[in-house]
């Protein structure tokens, strides 16, 4: 129960800390920020108690100060009845499922959450758990999201796997609010209602062993996180009338800070980061420095914080690009990798057979925001077949473990192409 308060109030908090936002994204806002700043004060050799003491102070003195004093800058998505209790159907079960039953993934165990027990316990980030004491396969993995989990298991004095389940059934709950607060805002009210409704029912989001909420996997934390940059692109390419009440400068820290969270949440993260970066540079012109700031500050600690720990069994993606042309063999399963698992229908129904329709329809309808969204979607898909060309591990073997996680990385655009395609089709007939 202690886990359940800290998770879903500490967060939240330390969200609107920097600004009055829907619950959602101040959840997500708030973990990464925690997560980010608890590993800079680690490679500062800032005690991690004191760092957290003076989060907790600022974070959540200033959360409740802003929601008790401050007027609301966005404004509440209107309540549409069938789509919320579509979408909380599958959020209730998982909770259910999430009190009783214990974490039994793989990945979950052995790595992510291991990695916030040995934080907790040692209260450090290159303590003896990260230099050779625990022999961990994977210890050069970012570690954001085992930072959050850290933090709750050294409030409730518990190691026990269950009180970290929260968290990661709450990450699915809080993206789902983003998309239908940011979709709501972008396209209209019902697309992102029931964009977050269906977001919830794909089952490698919702139940899933690899990657799903029920498994403690860093997949939906960086995916939703992906979600806050994009969305902040795509309001930035709107008409000035049609964009939120936010000032663009704010637009800009808040797309630099989503994009440093991505860096320490996954290796995934960095080239996540990089496309960001370059789309942005056409998005935000001279802007984009800030967001190449605070991005450059997040790599440089995470270079640091591994160069002081050994590495585990993790690939060297530097050391493989030069190899890449000597592995052009691998070119024909790299680039059928993503279409094949695009169409497993236990993983994914026909969500993304609807979103390649949606794609043709909104570019045709409303190139200048659906633009936004293919360049990012089609980037990062790149960038993946580009490391299945390069890898040194057996690519079929690779393939079956991570192309679905990789897809839910994309998942944002993906959502936002179904509401443009639906919401410019409904406008059409209306005319």
């Amino acid at each position: 129960m202690i886990g359940l308060v800290v998770t879903f109030v500490l967060f939240p908090l330390v969200g609107w800390s920097v600004g009055r936002r829907g619950i959602g994204e101040a959840f997500l806002f708030g973990a990464g920020l925690t997560g980010a700043l608890l590993f800079l004060a680690g490679v500062a050799h800032v005690p991690l108690v004191v760092a957290l003491a003076l989060i907790v102070v600022w974070g959540v003195g200033s959360g409740v100060w802003e929601l008790m004093h401050h007027s609301r800058t966005v404004q509440s998505t209107p309540h549409h009845a069938i789509p919320t209790i579509v979408m909380c159907i599958p959020l209730i079960a998982l909770t259910f499922v999430a009190a009783i039953t214990p974490l039994s993934d793989f990945d979950g165990r052995a790595f992510w959450v291991l990695k916030a027990k040995g934080i907790a316990h040692e209260r450090a980030i290159d303590g003896p758990f990260f230099r050779g004491a625990t022999l961990d396969p994977r210890n050069h993995y970012p570690i954001l999201i085992p930072l959050d989990g850290a933090v709750i298991l050294g409030v409730t004095h518990d190691s026990d796997d269950r009180q970290l389940r929260w968290l990661y059934l709450g990450l699915l709950a809080a993206f789902a609010l983003l998309v239908r607060e940011r979709i709501g805002r972008l396209v209209s009210p019902a697309a992102g209602a029931w964009c977050a409704a269906l977001l919830v029912w794909i089952p490698q989001f919702a139940v899933e062993p690899e990657g799903g909420a029920l498994s403690a996997y860093s997949d939906i934390a960086l995916a939703a996180f992906a979600a806050g940059a994009f969305f902040e692109l795509v309001e930035e390419v709107l008409p000035p009338r049609d964009r939120a009440t936010s000032q663009p400068r704010d637009r800009t820290i808040r797309f630099g800070l989503w994009l440093a969270f991505l860096v320490l949440t996954k290796s995934e993260g960095l080239p996540f980061a990089l496309v960001f970066l370059v789309i942005g540079a056409f998005v935000f012109r001279k802007r984009i420095v800030i967001p190449a700031i605070t991005s450059v500050i997040a790599a440089m600690a995470l270079f640091v914080w591994r160069a002081r720990i050994p590495a585990g069994d993790e690939e060297d993606i530097v050391r493989m690009l030069p190899t890449i042309f000597q592995k052009l063999h691998h070119l024909g399963d790299a680039l059928a990798a993503f279409p094949v698992h695009m169409f497993l229908f236990p993983r994914w129904g026909l969500f993304w057979i609807a979103v390649v329709i949606a794609a043709v329809l909104a570019w045709r309808l409303d190139r200048r925001t659906a633009r936004v969204a293919i360049s990012v979607i089609v980037a990062m898909l790149a960038v993946y077949a580009g490391v299945y060309v390069a890898t040194d591990w057996v690519v079929t073997d690779l393939i079956a473990v991570t192309a679905d996680r990789l897809l839910m990385h994309v998942i944002a655009p993906a959502l936002f192409l179904l509401a443009l395609a639906s919401s410019t089709v409904q406008r059409t007939k209306s005319m």
